[in-house]
């Protein structure tokens, strides 16, 4: 079996194993609604080269909301 280590932009580490691809698997298919049985491709080897890509849209997409947001009275 596989096994990487990932480490995100703010230092924190990750394995990517199968053991994380079945749970990622599950997490999917309970956060919206696919089968499990469609996410059959996905292993450690294509995550591990997907994940910095994939981590990226999710800052944009944080950064957006944030900006997106109500604007501080704080600062005058």
């Amino acid at each position: 079996m596989s096994s990487y280590i990932y480490t995100n932009w703010r230092g924190k580490q990750f394995v990517i194993d199968e053991r994380f691809i079945d749970d990622m698997r599950k997490q999917l298919s309970v956060d919206d609604g696919s089968d499990p049985d469609e996410l059959t491709d996905l292993t450690p080897e294509l995550l591990i080269e997907m994940i910095p890509t994939m981590e990226c849209i999710e800052r944009c997409q944080q950064l957006e909301e944030l900006w997106d947001g109500p604007v501080s009275q704080a600062g005058g």
